[in-house]
């Protein structure tokens, strides 16, 4: 059976905090016709006011307004004009962090039990993620932490193994390039490749 659903006081806290504890929760999609179930293996965290790297250093904008907002909304955007990016709001109101989503792996239910799918299903890479999932646009701005809502996060049931969680600098960005706020599944396939340092926490 899938585990409890993660609260608004689980994403009331700091992004760096949230993060770590999301690497092998389950983010559920419901779809017209059936429910997805995606465990995370990579995630990235990302500060407001002092983190250069995130979307809302220079203050709110019309895009990054909801990363000022309460925590556990979804906050996606378009990237490059290419994919979607998935990010979970996190933090008190009016102070902006959010953890973005970089990788999973597809679960199924049977019989009210979750294994991983066979073949295995990895979400590579935070495009990848939001495409298999279904994820758009208009996904923006969902509450997580709502009843019912169509996405929404839960943590992994009992039996199912902990991950050993490693972190490093986060991938592909131009400024606060150092600032080690990503976190992953040591080892695990659907996680970036990357020669970045890391280190288990």
């Amino acid at each position: 059976m899938i585990g409890v659903p993660l609260r608004r006081v689980f994403f009331e806290r700091q992004p760096d905090l949230v993060a770590h504890e999301l690497i092998g929760s389950f983010v559920v999609v419901r779809g017209p016709n059936f429910t997805q179930y995606a465990r995370l293996v990579e995630v990235e965290a990302y500060g407001g006011l002092e983190d250069p790297a995130s979307h809302a250093y220079r203050g709110p904008t019309p895009r990054s307004s909801i990363m000022f907002g309460p925590a556990g909304f979804l906050y996606v955007y378009l990237s490059y004009g290419v994919h979607w990016c998935m990010n979970v709001v996190t933090g008190v109101e009016g102070t902006p962090s959010a953890v973005l989503l970089r990788a999973a792996e597809l679960y199924v239910d049977a019989h009210g039990s979750l294994s991983p799918s066979n073949p295995a299903v990895l979400l590579r890479g935070p495009g990848n993620l939001t495409r298999g999932l279904g994820i758009t646009g208009l996904d923006n701005g969902v509450d997580c932490c709502h009843s019912g809502a169509r996405v929404s996060f839960r943590e992994a049931p009992r039996g199912l193994a902990q991950f050993e969680v490693g972190r490093s600098k986060r991938i592909g960005l131009s400024r606060a390039k150092e600032r080690p706020s990503r976190y992953f599944a040591i080892h695990h396939p659907a996680v970036s490749a990357t020669r970045s340092s890391a280190r288990p926490q």
